[in-house]
């Protein structure tokens, strides 16, 4: 019923896979579509799982950059640079984590005929569907892509805050024809774990077809929203912080000025936070990124909460200057 709503045809139940949250799927859709040797076109940054999953797959991953100086969104032209006999799939992560970029019609066109010229596999992870603020526009990858094979992955934990249900689903669309083996080696696959989750299921058809809570956390007022935004204002008001600002998920991909380059990575930062400052954030580095100037916080607790983050944060840097 989603995807139909989204104005995807051609989608039956058939299509869809239940798995025991998104991250299982990601490692089954991996293990029926690779040989060992194959390529995945992976964003940098990215969410880390998609990358391990691929290498565990004994797949190749290749990085396309989501840079800063272009608003984190994917550069087509070096997507493309990346496509050999052995490329397999693009993975797109939209609205973005870590990033919160939230990709464009211009940029997801861009990929969608690539992947359609060279007969690749688009992976759509968009389990923050939802979750944009301000203008920014959400459009499902398999909106556009029609002629070629679209898998699109969601689940219950980010939009519908139920992580512990463990709940995810993946849904084939596009050129289903030519997908027919793909998902057959998929059911083969899920057969294999008897089946996932089925307590958790009775609450799927409940959050897509009730009340979506999230409109109201994510608009202006609301507490998604709110927590954004004192992000926002203190990483404007730092001396030592920068921030592209983020327009979806949950999450701010923060940049430490140049001062610090030479003296601590993100590495030794995110430590020296955790251990002096008692306040944990995720190293960029570890979103597979080539820069180690970045690092990762979460938007969810409430603005209280953020700006003590914020104040234990300058105390730090404060202290390197």
């Amino acid at each position: 019923m989603q995807q139909q709503n989204r104005g995807i045809s051609g989608v039956t139940a058939d299509e869809v896979f239940i798995g025991n949250g998104v991250s299982e799927l990601i490692d089954l859709s991996l293990r029926a579509l690779l040989n060992p040797g194959d390529e995945v076109l992976v964003p940098s940054p990215d969410y880390p799982l998609w990358s391990a999953a691929v290498a565990l797959n004994g797949g190749v991953v290749r990085h396309y950059s989501c840079s800063t100086d272009k608003g984190f969104l994917p550069d087509v032209a070096d997507i493309e640079s990346l496509i050999n006999g052995k490329t397999k799939a693009i993975v797109v992560i939209n609205p973005n984590n870590p990033s919160g970029a939230v990709y464009d019609e211009k940029t997801l066109t861009g990929i969608v005929e690539l992947a359609e010229r060279h007969k690749l596999v688009l992976m759509a992870d968009e389990i923050y569907d939802q979750m944009v603020y301000d203008d920014a526009e959400f459009i499902p990858m398999a909106t556009l892509a029609s002629n070629a094979v679209c898998l699109t992955f969601s689940g219950l934990s980010k939009v519908y805050r139920a992580c512990g249900y463990r709940v995810g689903w993946c849904v084939f669309s596009g050129e289903l024809d030519r997908a027919e083996e793909y998902i057959h080696s998929m059911e083969l696959l899920s057969a294999l774990r008897l089946c996932s989750n089925v307590p958790g299921q009775w609450a799927v058809q409940t959050a897509l077809g009730g009340f979506q809570s999230i409109r109201e956390l994510v608009a202006p007022g609301g507490r998604l929203y709110q927590s954004r935004q004192a992000v926002i204002d203190r990483v404007g008001e730092s001396r030592f912080l920068t921030a592209q600002r983020p327009m979806g998920a949950m999450y701010a991909f923060i940049r430490l000025d140049p001062r610090f380059s030479g003296r601590f990575d993100d590495q030794a930062f995110a430590l020296e936070l955790l251990e002096s400052h008692h306040v944990l954030v995720a190293p960029g580095s570890s979103f597979n990124t080539p820069y180690t100037d970045h690092f990762r916080i979460t938007t969810l607790p409430d603005t209280e909460t953020i700006n003590i983050v914020f104040d234990r944060i300058e105390t730090c840097l404060e202290q390197h200057t």
